[in-house]
């Protein structure tokens, strides 16, 4: 009678010996330099998810050779002749650029190897697959011809999971809940690609509200696989509390008193498998972001500095939420050793900051991940320190740390840009990057500018930075540089002397313009609202008032080039007839639009608010 068991690997087992059948690969393998093959799938196909999903080592699972490709060869019979480099790509590039490192193996083995028998799945993964090698030849190679065949491929592999989906939605079973959460943030990261902003958000938002209305169903151990969907969902969250003006998080929950139950750096730190440098670094950013969403859920310390005094989270809060930032810089070690240059202080006083080098030096980090980690730190932090100004008693201080933080996301910027344009190894991507990449925490800053030399470099670095997913370095570009000839124009008005050296100072932050760039709709055309403090026909800069400045629509080509710019100015400084104006009031004309989003960014799409806000703006200007 054979005792040996059929549970051990197909190496050990062709080898004849006996496997200890540990995970992902076995020690046997591992220690005599064998290629662990895996192991066999589950007997029963229909019940594959479940046992997937309830096997505590499925994170990292392999499919094994020769048991499921048969099957998946009969099922779609053009798989050699164009599926297969596809769906090749998303798991040796796709999954290594889009998920965390310690995540891989969930989205590259486990996802995968369910796509074997779940057509949903199969589907996706050669939608985004197809979609995301297109982005790269269209941006590095400039093969539009083959980038749109390619484009084609995963527009055609989308519909098919769309038809697809209302059947597995229908079924509402736990094997089905979870492959149904993966294709809805894979079609979510396709609509990144694809840079269809509301499309990405109404994926995502139905992601968290399958969800929400599973999680009491499922078990710890299926709760606990899925964290890399979790973690998708969060990073996605977060960027679009930045692309949706005055939205909070839709994604984190938290009650009125959540920070007065325990310090949110004393909570809990996500767990990760890894101890590499690059799986520390990856759980700072977690942090950092939580650390972010939660503030902004409670406080809207995101887009506290586009609202006047009395809206604003209090001192208390900004102070909070520094203190918190301060802190999470001091433990994050792995963020902070990858360069050398943050060591040092910056400037000392606006001389210092009036003799910084433009173009900026290059900050070159070891690590791409890094180098966003802390530009996402200073874009926060700058912003933080431009409100606790409005009431500290030395705002020279804190105006000369925004300046210094502004100028370290240049210098950040620079290094990026270095390696892209050379190509070296590892060089950062923005056409691929679709989770908070470089060209936002620029732009994030571009108010806070300390000379026309750093206004000019940030325009031009935006221009160079092109696509990044959901962000357009072009249309941020073309923001900012309207933004900046407005102010030229409101100085200029005012009898201000014209600044003609690029590298003086610019003057008080709280006489910016503050823009407001709305998320493209269904429409071609770009939007954006230019707002300042202070009173009527005044820059004062009193930033107990928001005033209501211009308003600009255009359209751009696959360049990032401006045309059909629409230009409509209501400030009286910006006009040469000083007489009445009808003017619509800025806190009324987004009335509906903050209330719509105070919940979440997911307000958007609830409702047809973009329309009825559109309507409603076009009814105050006329």
């Amino acid at each position: 009678m054979d005792k040996r068991t059929r549970t051990g690997c197909f190496t050990c087992r062709r080898r004849r010996v006996k496997c200890d059948e540990a995970r992902p690969t076995c020690n046997r393998c591992r220690t005599a330099n064998f290629e662990c093959e895996g192991y066999a799938s589950p007997r029963r196909a229909s019940n594959a998810l479940s046992a997937s999903s309830s096997n505590k080592s499925r994170n990292q699972s392999r499919s094994p050779p020769g048991t499921s490709f048969p099957e998946l060869s009969y099922r779609h019979a053009d798989w050699r002749q164009e599926q297969l480099p596809f769906y090749h790509h998303f798991v040796t590039i796709t999954a290594v650029r889009l998920f965390r490192d310690d995540h891989i193996t969930f989205w590259r083995d486990q996802v995968a190897q369910i796509s074997y028998g779940v057509d949903l799945v199969y589907e996706a993964l050669l939608a985004i697959g197809a979609v995301h090698r297109a982005a790269l030849i269209a941006c590095q190679q400039g093969n539009e011809q083959q980038a749109a065949k390619f484009k084609v491929i995963g527009l055609r592999a989308y519909g098919n999971t769309i038809r697809l989906l209302p059947n597995h939605l229908s079924q509402d079973t736990i094997p089905e809940i979870l492959a149904t959460l993966v294709v809805l943030m894979l079609l979510a990261y396709f609509e990144c690609f694809m840079e269809n902003p509301k499309a990405a958000l109404r994926h995502l938002w139905a992601a968290i509200q399958l969800l929400r209305s599973s999680e009491e169903r499922l078990s710890d151990t299926e709760v606990s696989n899925l964290v890399p969907v979790f973690d998708a969902m969060l990073r996605l969250d977060f960027l679009a509390q930045k692309l949706v003006p005055f939205a909070c998080s839709s994604f984190v929950r938290l009650s009125d008193i959540a920070f007065l139950e325990s310090p949110f750096w004393n909570r809990a730190a996500p767990e990760f498998s890894g101890t590499n440098q690059a799986d520390l670094i990856s759980a700072e950013r977690y942090r950092l972001i939580q650390l972010v969403c939660a503030h902004n859920k409670l406080s809207r310390v995101v887009w506290g500095c586009w609202c006047p005094t009395n809206e604003r989270p209090s001192r208390e809060e900004l102070i909070g939420f520094y203190s918190e930032m301060t802190l999470w810089r001091s433990t994050s070690p792995a963020t902070f050793a990858s360069c050398e240059w943050l060591d040092h202080a910056g400037a000392m006083d606006m001389a210092a900051i009036e003799s910084c080098p433009m173009p900026p030096p290059s900050m070159l980090f070891s690590s791409d991940e890094a180098a966003l980690n802390v530009a996402m730190y200073n874009a926060y932090m700058g912003c933080a320190v431009a409100m606790i100004n409005t009431t500290d008693p030395d705002p020279a201080a804190r105006e000369l740390e925004a300046f210094n933080l502004v100028y370290s996301n240049l210098c950040i910027a620079a290094g990026l840009l270095e390696k892209h344009c050379e190509k070296r190894d590892g060089q950062y991507k923005p056409c691929d990057a679709i989770s908070m990449g470089i060209s936002i925490s620029i732009f994030h800053g571009a108010r806070r500018c300390f000379s026309l030399a750093w206004q000019k470099w940030t325009v031009s670095a935006l221009r160079l930075i092109g696509r990044e997913g959901l962000v357009n370095g072009f249309t941020l570009a073309n923001t900012a540089e309207i933004m900046y000839q407005l102010e030229a124009q409101l100085f200029q008005k005012d009898h201000i002397q014209l600044i003609q050296d690029e590298n003086n100072y610019l003057g008080p932050i709280r006489t910016r313009l503050m823009p407001v760039f709305m998320p493209p709709g269904d429409r071609d055309e770009f939007l954006c609202f230019y707002l300042r403090y202070g009173n009527e026909d005044e820059l004062d800069g009193d930033e107990r008032a928001v005033q209501f400045v211009a308003r600009a629509t255009w359209k751009e080509d696959f360049t990032g080039t401006m045309h059909s710019l629409d230009l409509e100015m209501y400030d009286p400084l910006l006009l040469e007839n000083s007489g009445p104006i009808d003017k619509p009031p800025a806190l009324e004309l987004f009335a509906s639009w903050r209330q719509a989003v105070e919940n979440g960014w997911h307000g958007l799409l609830s409702t047809e608010i973009q329309d009825r806000f559109l309507q409603k703006e076009g009814q105050l200007v006329g």
